[in-house]
């Protein structure tokens, strides 16, 4: 299997002998036996319900009343639009993208998060966008060339 940035399902894949899983919030790939990703915390268990998490709605709420107390804190609303992708609720991670992305324009994976985001929202060019704004910032990070490679196919 493989993973489509584009649609967030996660798939695994072999890599070698070795298979492997790629994280459906953020496509960092782990090996097989995995629970969670290392690098967002997104649960790899596929009986579990994402939506419904009552972790991920305690972490939110906390991040939620970070930003109550600071509305400039861009740490906070990054990990609550993390948070809000995990729950597969677009539109309310693309607002917290965003303004980390006002915020910190040098923040790469905010970037690559929005443009995630913004696919899913049907809205590949404001995508494309900020996929390109992350790869020019990290030109290494593989998975931002991931996913302007699959953006290119959408908007072209």
């Amino acid at each position: 299997m493989s993973f489509d940035e584009c649609t967030g399902q996660e798939e695994a894949f072999t890599f070698g002998r070795q298979k492997m899983l790629v994280c459906a919030v953020c496509s960092t790939e782990a090996e097989d036996d995995a629970k969670f990703c290392a690098e967002c915390g997104a649960s790899f268990a596929e009986e579990e319900e994402l939506s419904t998490s009552e972790a991920m709605i305690a972490m939110a709420a906390e991040y939620e009343a970070a930003i109550r107390e600071n509305p400039e804190d861009a740490a906070a609303r990054y990990d609550l639009g993390l948070a809000r992708m995990y729950e597969h609720k677009w539109g309310k991670a693309a607002e917290q993208f965003q303004k980390v992305t006002e915020l910190e324009p040098q923040y790469a994976d905010a970037h690559a998060n929005l443009s995630v985001c913004l696919t899913r929202l049907g809205q590949p060019e404001r995508a494309m966008e900020h996929i390109e704004r992350a790869v020019e910032l990290d030109p290494q990070k593989k998975r931002y060339r991931k996913i302007k490679r699959q953006l290119d196919g959408r908007t072209h």
